[in-house]
């Protein structure tokens, strides 16, 4: 998937074009007409000249949405600038399953070079259904000097970043809040299962028994730890322990089993994977994967709590 931004007129074209209404007016009522055209052009100059410094001019692009960690929470700043905007997403969002008074967005951030006030700005844009994106805010100032080199390099490769979003408040007051994960773990390994959600990223829960699986594992990571990636969760049953025959949940990497959730871990989230996978067609979720020495690889889910 691909965004681009709306493009505004250059402040040069508004004065072309003042320039050519001026000269039709001399033309039809001849030196009146002149001094008005001439008073516009005036009038327009003196106004692009004051808003050229502000105005950060959207460029049209398009990059490919390369999908960030979801394991954090991160309010932005700067939202009372652009309400229009947040209220125009928010518009046409669903609300979000666990929060009817929030709505769902997709975000996209934007490194910006060093401006007038930051060093290391990042805008945070929102995604409309048609692919376009609209300015909400920005991280705060200690944010974005953490974020912006991984956006940067991302950017070098025409990609990206996204996140999910939620909008809070009403028609007088919004604010956005970013599912972000910490820079740390921010890139995903594996993309290869596209851009379907992944569930809540909110506390990690352990996988039993890699070490049956430590060869997948190796693979995936490369000889890289710790590697942040998404895995894949589906109904299996128990083949062994106390509860056989019961059921939980397996997790796949590379469509590859690498362990299992407990019984009491399968019980917890069965039903929640089975909503999830019925309402975005996959039961994804993000993973981490570290090398725990003699113990070998382990991984640990990042679940809703």
């Amino acid at each position: 998937m691909t965004m681009q931004q709306r493009t505004e007129p250059s402040p040069a074209a508004v004065l072309i074009a003042v320039a050519v209404l001026a000269l039709v007016l001399t033309v039809a009522f001849g030196p009146l007409g002149f001094v008005l055209g001439l008073a516009l052009f005036a009038l327009m100059f003196i106004g692009t000249k004051n808003n050229t410094a502000d105005q950060i001019v959207p460029a049209r692009t398009r990059s490919r949405l390369r999908r960030l960690s979801t394991a954090g929470r991160i309010a932005i700043v700067g939202e009372a600038h652009h309400q229009d905007a947040i209220a125009e997403v928010a518009g046409l969002s669903a609300s979000d399953p666990r929060d009817d008074r929030s709505v769902l967005a997709t975000a996209v951030l934007v490194p910006e070079s060093a401006g007038r006030h930051d060093h290391a700005a990042v805008r945070v844009d929102l995604l409309r259904g048609d692919g376009t994106a609209v300015t909400a805010g920005y991280l705060r100032s200690e944010q974005a000097a953490d974020y912006q080199s991984l956006l940067l390099d991302l950017a070098e490769r025409g990609e990206v970043g996204s996140c999910p979003a939620r909008i809070i408040g009403s028609g007088q007051r919004y604010g956005v809040h970013l599912y972000l994960g910490a820079p740390r773990l921010l890139l995903l390994d594996y993309e290869a299962l596209g851009t379907a959600p992944t569930l809540p990223a909110e506390h990690q829960v352990a996988v039993m028994g890699e070490p049956a699986h430590q060869y997948v594992l190796h693979r995936v990571v490369n000889g890289r730890t710790p590697v942040h990636v998404i895995a894949e969760l589906r109904d299996c049953r128990i083949v062994k322990g106390s509860h056989t025959g019961e059921h939980t949940l397996e997790v796949l990497l590379e469509g590859e089993c690498i362990g299992q959730l407990t019984y009491a871990m399968g019980l917890r989230y069965c039903d929640m994977t089975q909503e999830w996978r019925v309402r975005t067609g996959r039961a994804l979720c993000e993973a981490v994967i570290t090398n725990e020495g003699t113990r070998g690889l382990q991984a640990n889910l990042l679940l809703p709590k």
